[in-house]
């Protein structure tokens, strides 16, 4: 069985490539992997679905 995790920044203003990609280091560390990426009209990451097995 698999659960899902949902990412957004408070503002997508105040976020950059960097602080995604740390946000998604720090998942992963926790066995999440990025399942799909949603971006908003500037081109930026407005949020992430996460994904990992729930009886690991």
């Amino acid at each position: 069985m698999k659960e899902y995790k949902i990412i957004k920044p408070a503002s997508i203003w105040s976020y950059k490539d960097t602080t995604f990609e740390n946000l998604f280091n720090k998942y992963a560390s926790q066995g999440w992997e990025v399942k799909s990426v949603g971006y908003g009209q500037t081109g930026n990451i407005s949020k992430a679905v996460l994904e990992r097995d729930k009886n690991r």
